[in-house]
């Protein structure tokens, strides 16, 4: 018996599935298999799909029996009645167009949907890469003030430096410690976060070490923007109204009314001599035709009125929406350009400095050539440097990541 069979009769109760580590991309996969919203916004699309077929839908056909002395004294005279409305045959492609645009109307709101998704699944991976190269950062971070405070602790009984100064080493070195009980608690909520994107309650882990590099090909905000799907659903909202506006318009047209009824006229003569006379037997039958007119055409007409003004208002909405995206774009492109000079300047020149500082700093303290404050003052400005250099890589990239979900970019 394998042992994975002998664990299951043990204890056969249900595990939660193990996850594979996941790559950046591999997280935005799982996100559009299992995202609940995701899942709705597509079952809206199927629903609006449905709906296409109800766009030739006519009034319940009436049948009714009129029975009794319709005719004479007769008490048992019957009339079979078949009647049904038909509204007027425009009306039936208004409604079809109007639901197609609904179901053009939900797939754009799925890709809005799927577009935020993606986005947000790649700015919480990219978070949590960021917080764990800070993590090895603060580690590093306690190597050097555990030295520190070594180094400090046998000056102090050698005499050599005073009470102060290992005070201060341990008092930094316990900020360092506490600082990353807070780094573990940070990444601990952005790995529920990327959990409840990716629709899952398995724990996850990611393989990544490092943040990507960010490639961004800089375009005009007008043209860059035009691919937003939150663009194309709110044109579509115009559209909407629209197509409502003809349904309304048809429906002033008049109804259509065909009919059928087959009757008795017992004890009436059944020619014109008088004799013989009708029976229950003998049936009458003939056709109706009619038209419904509105009596009263205000309230439709107010219908048609009001929906123009609808699709008003969808239009101006969507031309603000244009013009927020424009904005939002060029804001993104210079925040993008903002960091990325920031990030060259870190790898070109602070960084390099920084841990020349600190390599030289720490031989000089040891040897006693430079005393605690210069050395703690050194330790702090390359280890900012290098903290810096962390923050500009992953605000370059959340950078990069945002322009991509304005363009509509996966």
């Amino acid at each position: 018996m394998s042992i994975r069979i002998f664990i299951l009769l043990i204890f056969p109760f249900p595990v939660l599935a193990q996850i594979p580590p996941l790559t950046m991309e591999t997280a935005v996969q799982l996100a559009l298999q299992q995202n609940k919203g995701l899942k709705s916004a597509a079952a809206a699309v199927d629903y609006y799909r449905k709906l296409v077929g109800t766009s030739g839908e006519l009034p319940k056909t009436e049948v009714s029996l009129q029975y009794g002395q319709t005719n004479s004294y007769v008490s048992n005279d019957n009339n079979y009645t078949v009647s049904q409305t038909i509204p007027f045959p425009s009306i039936f492609g208004a409604k079809k167009q109007l639901n197609n645009a609904q179901v053009d109307k939900a797939v754009w709101l799925k890709a809005s949907t799927q577009n935020e998704l993606i986005y947000q699944v790649k700015q919480v991976y990219v978070q949590l890469l960021y917080l764990q190269e800070v993590r090895r950062l603060i580690i590093h971070q306690d190597s050097l003030f555990a030295n520190f405070v070594r180094t400090a602790d046998l000056r102090y009984r050698t005499g050599e430096s005073r009470m102060l100064e290992k005070t201060a080493a341990e008092g930094r070195l316990n900020e360092v410690r506490n600082t990353l009980r807070q780094n573990e608690a940070d990444i601990q909520i952005y790995n529920a976060r990327l959990q409840s994107l990716l629709g899952t309650t398995a724990p996850i882990t990611i393989s990544e070490s490092v943040i990507p590099e960010a490639d961004m090909l800089l375009t005009n905000d007008s043209v860059a923007v035009a691919a937003n799907p939150q663009l194309q659903y709110l044109k579509q909202q115009i559209n909407i109204a629209d197509k409502q506006t003809k349904v309304f318009k048809a429906a002033i047209l008049p109804d259509i009314t065909v009919g059928y009824f087959n009757q008795s006229f017992i004890g009436t003569p059944v020619n014109a001599s008088g004799s013989p006379l009708a029976t229950n037997n003998n049936r009458f039958q003939g056709f109706q035709v009619g038209l419904a007119l509105p009596l009263w055409m205000g309230p439709l007409k107010a219908k048609v009125k009001a929906e123009e003004k609808q699709q008003l208002a969808a239009s101006l909405q969507y031309d603000n929406n244009v013009i927020q995206l424009q904005s939002q774009y060029e804001q993104a492109v210079q925040q993008f350009i903002k960091n990325r000079n920031s990030l060259e300047f870190y790898q070109s020149t602070a960084l390099p400095n920084a841990a020349l500082l600190l390599k030289q700093s720490e031989k000089s303290y040891s040897s006693g050539d430079i005393g605690y404050a210069e050395y703690f003052l050194n330790l702090e400005h390359g280890l900012a440097a290098q903290q810096g250099y962390l923050l500009a890589k992953n605000d370059v990239k959340q950078a990069a990541l945002y322009m991509a979900f304005l363009t509509g970019q996966p």
